[in-house]
């Protein structure tokens, strides 16, 4: 029976929200789900690693400072573990120091935007991050 669910969503895009900051998590969550997401949410790093690893999301947006462990020693994790390579990341965070965005740029995300962002800005990267591994995975 809860193998329909996951056929039944199966082909909407999926994006794990991870953030500890409720209002972003429900912002970002209402949001995506009326765009046709299905969306995911974890509140530290390591519930996002455990997250990312289990259902393999489509696209992962990743704030920095959290507790448990933090944004970027997730991203490290992720890009670690041998099925999750690949997995589109785009950073959302207060961060804005230059060394926090190498740190980022240097496991391969897509983008790095600095908190307060436009969420419509937010969406048309959403969508084009997508657009592009789909067209990588045609080819």
């Amino acid at each position: 029976m809860f193998d329909f669910f996951k056929i039944f969503r199966s082909d909407k895009p999926t994006v794990l929200v991870v953030d500890d900051e409720p209002n972003i998590v429900e912002t970002l969550q209402d949001r995506l789900e009326m765009s046709g997401y299905h969306v995911l949410t974890a509140v530290n790093g390591e519930e996002g690693l455990e997250q990312a690893t289990k259902e393999s999301p489509d696209v992962v947006l990743l704030d920095i400072m959290m507790p448990v462990m933090d944004g970027l020693d997730m991203l490290e994790r992720l890009r670690q573990t041998s099925n999750n390579t690949d997995i589109p990341v785009i950073m959302l965070s207060a961060c804005s120091q230059a060394q926090d965005i190498a740190r980022a740029k240097a496991f391969g995300i897509e983008d790095y935007i600095v908190k307060p962002f436009d969420l419509g800005e937010l969406m048309v990267k959403i969508d084009s991050v997508l657009e592009k591994r789909k067209t990588l995975a045609s080819v």
